[in-house]
Parts: structure tokens; sequence; C-alpha cells
């Protein structure tokens, strides 16, 4: 792809804000419409699409329990996780994985992400500092949109971004695919792909093997949404993928928990199900642990409400195989996308993402 269809992608970006989950949340895909640093630059723009790291990839066993940390992408001291590393040094402890969204690694700027981009991380060297914590990376970027359907940006935006964290000092172990299902069905804002479920997984593995093509070592699983598909159209999606070619390396699952108690979901029994489904064919399942979207509005209520439904997920399944702790919610007053606040770990009076690391896997740890 030419340059200037990454710009096209951009611009396309700009007006649009697709919800995780359709009901709950802008996802990582609203980049704004102008960029500041020139292209071309180690820290801002689009740098080649492939890099020789020789730093090592941080590795564990996907199929064992682990931990994953997204902060919000507003979250006002996320660059703090980097500078002021002993303020979580026990969650820091804990976490097998920290994600960046593609839109803040781009090199683009990301409004509703504030200071959180590409430039502000390599400053405090949070690429390679998470190499030498043993933390590995992920991506979250979309793979098809109802807006573009084609895979071929989508791709090449994703490279961008691994390119510009391999440019900076860090190694990207995963991409996370931002809901493909969604985005090849739904009509949003009078556009749409209009893709059956087998057209949606034939675009997916293009996009897949266009990123591995490019970053070989590059693990990429899904994030899939419920109750908006059901657990039997979720099992038919992964055998539509499996039947195009590919099988996700993981299965996140993200949860609107207001429209399950709205519609009186059978929770617990679907995410066995699922669960189980996922085992039989060898996909690790995981679950994003994240508040109810009425309870987003401080860190306090997000706070409590993700412990709940902790517990409702514990329930099910006791410890999911990956435990997901990521926030998107916003806007708050500021315009930014911040809650939680992520630091400290370890002040009562302060609801803090890393003090719900801790507190949500002493939970799960006394199930």
């Amino acid at each position: 792809m030419r340059p200037a269809s990454i710009w096209l992608l951009v611009l396309m970006l700009a007006g649009c804000a697709v919800e995780r989950g359709v009901e709950t949340r802008p996802p990582d895909t609203a980049a704004p419409t102008s960029v500041s640093d020139s292209p071309g630059s180690s820290t801002t723009g689009l740098p080649p699409t492939t890099t020789t790291p020789t730093a090592p990839l941080p590795r564990f066993d996907l199929s064992a329990h682990s931990v994953w940390f997204g902060p919000n992408f507003g979250s006002v001291d996320f660059p703090d996780l980097f500078s002021q590393p002993r303020r979580w040094r026990a969650a820091r402890g804990q976490v097998d994985v920290i994600k960046f969204y593609a839109n803040a690694v781009s090199g683009f700027p990301f409004d509703i992400g504030g200071d959180n981009v590409l430039s502000t991380f390599v400053d405090v060297d949070a690429f390679e500092k998470l190499l030498d914590w043993d933390i590995a990376i992920a991506v979250e970027a979309g793979a098809i949109k109802f807006f573009e359907c084609s895979p071929d940006p989508w791709a090449e935006y994703t490279n961008a971004a691994i390119a510009n964290i391999e440019a900076n000092g860090g190694r990207v172990s995963f991409v996370a695919m931002d809901e493909p299902l969604i985005g090849g069905q739904i009509v949003e804002k009078g556009q749409t792909c209009g893709f059956s479920m087998a057209e949606t997984a034939e675009v997916v593995v293009d996009y897949v093997d266009q990123v591995a093509s490019a970053y070989p070592d590059v693990i990429i699983g899904d994030i899939e949404a419920y109750p908006h598909y059901s657990v039997a159209e979720l099992e038919d999606w992964i055998l539509a993928l499996e039947e195009a070619g590919y099988t996700p390396a993981f299965l996140h699952l993200d949860v609107d928990i207001q429209r399950t108690e709205d519609e009186g979901q059978d929770v617990v029994a679907d995410l066995r199900r699922l669960e189980d489904f996922t085992a039989d064919h060898g996909i690790p399942f995981g679950v994003i642990l994240t508040s109810n979207w009425t309870f987003a509005d401080t860190d306090q209520r997000y706070y409590e409400s993700t412990m709940r439904w902790t517990e409702t997920v514990s329930t099910a399944l006791e410890r999911p195989m990956h435990v997901v702790l990521q926030s998107w919610w916003g806007p708050a007053p500021s315009g930014l996308h911040e809650v939680p606040v992520n630091l400290p770990e370890d002040d009562p009076h302060v609801y803090s993402h890393t003090r719900l690391i801790l507190e949500v896997l002493e939970f799960l740890g006394r199930q």
C-alpha cells in the first residue's frame, strides 16, 4: 500500500467512533485527522513495516494462566507506569502482557488519548523497560470496520504500529484484533461491509497473512463481543475462521455487562460453554474484566463495578486462562478516556487500575 492510502484511512478513522460491543465503547480505531510530525522519524509517522530487532522476545505459554493489562487511552498517569515503576512494583510483578492501542503508537495524533502518544512512550523508554521487566507487548488493532472493508490498510496500519515500537527498543509479541466479526457485519452511520460470516472470515485471514508476513513472530488473536453475538454465533465464527485457514491464537471476550443484565442472559452458563468450546479447539480463552459502562464515571465506581463483574466471572470459570484488565471508558469531562487512574497500587483512598489488578488477582486466588 502506498503511504497515501494510510493517510486516507486516518481521514476515515477521524469521523468514526465505533463502539466495542457495539453499545458501549469507542474502539482503537478513532484516530484524528492531522499529523503534527512528519512521517519517517524513529518516533513518529510511518517507519518501514519491517525491522530487525535484536532484543529477545518475551515468551510465555499462552495456554497457561496470564494477566493482560490495558490502561485507558487517556489515563493521565499512563507514562508514570514507566517513569515511576516503584509505584506499581507488586502489580507489575503479576502482569504478563501490557496492551497499547494501535492509534496511540501509530505516530498519528490521538485526541481521546491526550498526551499518551508514541513520542510520550518513547520519552519514558516504555518499550525498552517492558523488555527489561519481561512483560510482553500487545497491540490492539482493527482488521475490518464498517467504513473500510479491505484488510490492506488495516494491515499496513497495524504493521506501522509494530514497527514504531520495535524501532524504539521494544518487541511486539501479540496483536489482538478489535472485534472483526462486528466490523464486517454492522450497519453504522449508513455504512456497512454487509459481509456474511464466511466473507468476514476471509478478510480476517487476509489481514492475518499480511501482518504475519511482515512480522512472523507476532502472535495474532481475536477479541469478540457478547451478548451482541450469542455463544452459538461465536462458535460458528471460530469454525468459519478455521474453515478459512486460521485458528485464533486466543479469544478474549468483551462483555456488555449492562446488556446481559437487561436481557437476563445466563452469563455463567455461556462463559462455561464458550470456555469448553475454545478448549476443544486449542484456543486459550480470556475475559475482559472491566466496569459496567453505566458505572465508569469515577475511579471508585469503576473499581467497584469491575470487582462485581469479577465475582460473576469467577462463579463461571473460577479464574479465566487469560485475565484481561482493560479500560476504554469515557469521555470524562476533560474529553479524554481516562478512567481509572493507574497509580499508585497501595493507597486505600485511590481506586487505581494497578490496585485493582492486585485485588482482582487476590480474589481469584481465593476461589
